[in-house]
C-alpha cells in the first residue's frame, strides 16, 4: 500500500514538474496537448516549423523541438520586449502576434522586417484551439 502511494506521488510530481519548472502550471492546464499536436499537424505550422529539432535552426522558421525551454529563456532575455512573463504566454503571443518578438535570423523576416509567420491566427483560430496549441508546444522541451 505504501509503495503504491509513493509511486502515485512520484508519478504526479514527474507529470507536473516539467510544466512548473518553466513557470507555466496555471496556463498549461487550459489546453489539451494531444488535440494541439493534431491541430499543429493540420495547420500550416507543420510546413514551416520542425518540432523534432531544437531551436532555432530551420530554413523558413525556427525549429520548435525545445520551444518550452527556449521560451523561458527568451522572456528573460534583454532582447525580448513583448508582454509575456511565462513560456505559455510567450508561445501564445507568438501565435497571435508574431511580430512581438522575431527570433534572430534573416530568413525569419520579410524585407520590411516583419515576421514571415501569418498574422491572422488570432482571428482564424478559436481560443480553445490556441490553448491546445500552447499546451502541445509546452511539451516540446
Amino acid at each position: 500500500m505504501l509503495r503504491t502511494v509513493l509511486l502515485v506521488a512520484v508519478l504526479a510530481m514527474l507529470t507536473v514538474e516539467p510544466i512548473t519548472a518553466s513557470g507555466d502550471a496555471s496556463a498549461a492546464g487550459t489546453g489539451d496537448a494531444a488535440r494541439g499536436g493534431r491541430l499543429f499537424g493540420t495547420l500550416p505550422c507543420v510546413s514551416c516549423h520542425d518540432v523534432t529539432k531544437p531551436w532555432p535552426g530551420g530554413d523558413i522558421c525556427p525549429n520548435l523541438g525545445n520551444i518550452a525551454t527556449e521560451a523561458v529563456r527568451i522572456v528573460h532575455s534583454r532582447e525580448y520586449h513583448g508582454k509575456a512573463k511565462t513560456a505559455a504566454e510567450y508561445i501564445r503571443e507568438s501565435i497571435v502576434n508574431p511580430n512581438a518578438y522575431i527570433v534572430p535570423g534573416a530568413s525569419y523576416r520579410t524585407a520590411d522586417g516583419q515576421s514571415v509567420m501569418p498574422k491572422d491566427f488570432g482571428a482564424t483560430l478559436t481560443g480553445a484551439q490556441i490553448d491546445d496549441l500552447v499546451a502541445y508546444l509546452l511539451t516540446r522541451r
